[in-house]
């Protein structure tokens, strides 16, 4: 098997050359003054550069110049030249509330370090700095430059926040600061850097020049578009962007790596599906080796690292390879959120798509997006292990339960409305240990516990239930914030207020509005709910309360205690047949098979989970 290498070229191509020309034609056309600056670098050609250099001096690209550069006289460019990324992401909590909207970002993918672009508010001041023990914040002016286009000398390429580049934008239109802003935002850093501010002259040495010029770039996590998307659509745009990026014939493998963790990111931000793409899309790859290169590969990922690649990454790549995905990215284009005229309208079997979309599963066939499931049993008898083993499972993207995690890592909101947050800690730390599991491994698993959260979703007003506002807000309003792909609810009863489960037309209210949040919002809500006295168990109907709660609901699973009879067939002594049970399958309406799964889970006195396995009884 061929091996992947890393390449790192020498020269530019010549599709490389064209799209350098092309960009300093339409900066130049939009008011910029540009100049040449050497391929790989940040050092400016020409000596007297700083008023910008001529067409014919630019034109034709040379292989040894084709990074560009535009002057910065005459425009404010403030250059965050910070290593640390949670440093760089401080610092810009405390000045985007001070910069005016609309300023162009320029980034490069392997460095945590931000240029943004105005125009001075008058004249051309020159430059200001304030700095530091974690690096500096400088405001480039008068007698600087700044790469705008091509490559850096870690071979990184520069790339612009939506599009947005001198090549798009005219200078005209580029907001203006003022220097007054600028103090209030130097001053403002320099707590953060724990250093003072100073002015540096206009004027400086050919000899300093250069540590004047300053190549920018960043990794911070800035919100991106593709963050307001529904998972259906994340799912759609890195498809498409992957479809356009032809690896069949080149397939270096410093850019396999970026293209993978770009999708990676996708799934933090929550699509579904990122691994199987990313293999699929590997697979079809020049120097394609073997699975378990990519999932060594894979598993290299870490979220929010310096310099960590981002899903604009994906997106910058798709559109240099021809890729149009502006559309895509709006999240209230009509094509993608029915209107208030179009809602509840129904279809001709022709506006139906010729293929519809598979049902996108999420663990085993427990949860589905858009749909919600039940966990039934009697109370003390492992709904919430079960759960908690089930929220692990999902979040680490690792068969805990012996089920498929689809789609990698998970966000998962779990809510328990029983239980104080320290009980939910106690439960969570313990199954962690057992599985070796770290933070890092669960980073989108979120917990909250009746002394956190007062959710009540229903209410009775003069004997008649119905919705409780506020409750509902609140849970949108965590949904909104967190973007979970599994919401867990534990248990129901703890959230309908003075309500009776027995009420028909309450339990009916109450499920209807938990299918459309799981449906709008495109994730799977699973829901602990308990089982009647003298019913009998791994049966839908055990569950108690109204028909409505388990007909509504799309998978139904069930608690069966292991018997002391049963207990000695698969070698667990009668003693602690107790601490044993196995989950069964009792309503599953979106999967074929006819064969109900079976597990156990294994607890010591019923406070930890050391053992969770699947087992066929």
């Amino acid at each position: 098997m061929p091996s992947r290498v890393s390449v790192r070229r020498n020269c530019r191509t010549a599709g490389d050359l064209e799209g350098s020309e092309n960009f300093r034609r339409a900066a130049i056309a939009n008011g910029y003054r540009v100049v040449r600056v050497i391929s790989k670098g940040k050092r400016p050609v020409a000596e007297n550069w700083t008023q910008g250099e001529n067409l014919d001096h630019l034109l034709p690209v040379s292989a040894t110049a084709a990074n560009t550069g535009i002057c910065t006289a005459g425009f404010r460019v403030f250059d965050v030249d910070v290593d640390e990324l949670k440093k760089v992401q401080e610092i810009m909590r405390a000045i985007l509330p001070l910069l005016p909207r609309g300023g162009l970002i320029r980034r490069r993918v392997n460095s945590p370090r931000l240029a943004i672009v105005y125009k001075a508010e008058a004249g051309e001041p020159c430059k200001k700095a304030v700095s530091g023990k974690f690096g500096k914040l400088e405001v480039l002016g008068n007698g600087q430059q700044l790469v705008a286009h091509g490559v850096h000398e870690s071979g990184a390429e520069i790339y612009w926040i939506g599009g947005k580049s001198p090549a798009t934008v005219s200078a005209a239109e580029v907001p203006a600061i003022g220097e007054q802003q600028i103090s209030a935002i130097l001053n403002a850093v320099s707590q953060i850097l724990a250093s003072s501010v100073g002015a540096l002259p206009s004027k400086v040495t050919p000899s300093a020049r250069s540590a004047h010029i300053n190549d920018l770039a960043a990794g911070i996590s800035i919100h991106h578009p593709f963050d307001d998307l529904a998972p259906d659509q994340q799912r759609c745009v890195v498809a498409e962007c992957l479809t356009v990026l032809d690896n069949s014939k080149s397939d270096p493998r410093n850019q396999w790596l970026a293209v993978l963790f770009a999708v990676a990111d996708a799934g933090q931000r929550g699509c579904p599906d990122v691994r199987s793409l990313a293999l699929e899309w590997s697979r079809r790859g020049a120097s394609w080796t073997s699975e378990a290169d990519f999932d060594s590969a894979w598993s290299s990922y870490r979220a929010n690292r310096a310099g960590g690649t981002t899903v604009g990454t994906l997106i910058h790549l798709a559109r240099s390879a021809g890729a149009e995905v502006s559309s895509l990215l709006d999240s209230s284009s009509p094509e993608k959120k029915p209107t208030s005229e179009t809602r509840g309208v129904a279809l001709p079997v022709a506006a139906l798509p010729a293929i519809p979309p598979k049902r996108q599963w999420l663990h085993g066939t427990d949860l589905v997006r858009g749909a919600v499931s039940l966990i039934v049993a009697p109370g003390g008898k492992g709904k919430s292990s079960f759960l908690t083993s089930l929220a692990l499972a999902c979040a680490s993207g690792r068969p805990l339960l012996d089920s498929h995690v689809f789609g990698g890592r998970l966000r998962v909101l779990y809510i328990n409305a029983e239980d104080a947050t320290d009980e939910i800690a106690l439960r969570v730390r313990a199954a962690m240990a057992h599985h070796q599991l770290t933070d890092a491994h669960v980073g989108g698993l979120y917990v909250a516990g009746a002394d956190r959260l007062s959710l009540t979703l229903i209410k009775v007003e003069r004997g008649t239930p119905g919705l409780n506002p506020p409750g509902w807000q609140e849970l949108r309003a965590l949904v909104s914030l967190h973007k979970p792909d599994v919401l867990i609810l534990d248990p129901l009863v703890a959230v309908v207020g003075g309500a009776t489960l027995n009420d028909n037309a309450a339990a009916a209210l109450l499920m209807r509005e938990l299918v459309s949040l799981a449906a709008l919002n495109k994730l799977s809500v699973i829901i602990a709910h308990h089982t009647s006295k003298n019913r009998e168990l791994g049966n839908a109907d055990a569950a108690m309360g109204a028909a409505s709660i388990v007909n509504l609901a799309r998978i139904s699973l069930a608690i069966e205690p292991l018997k002391n009879d049963d207990a000695t067939e698969i070698g667990v002594a009668p003693w602690d047949a107790d601490s044993v049970f196995r989950v069964t399958g009792t309503k599953q309406n979106l999967y074929g098979g006819s064969v109900a799964f079976r597990s156990r889970c294994r607890m010591r006195n019923r406070r930890s989970i050391p053992t969770v396995t699947r087992l066929v009884l």
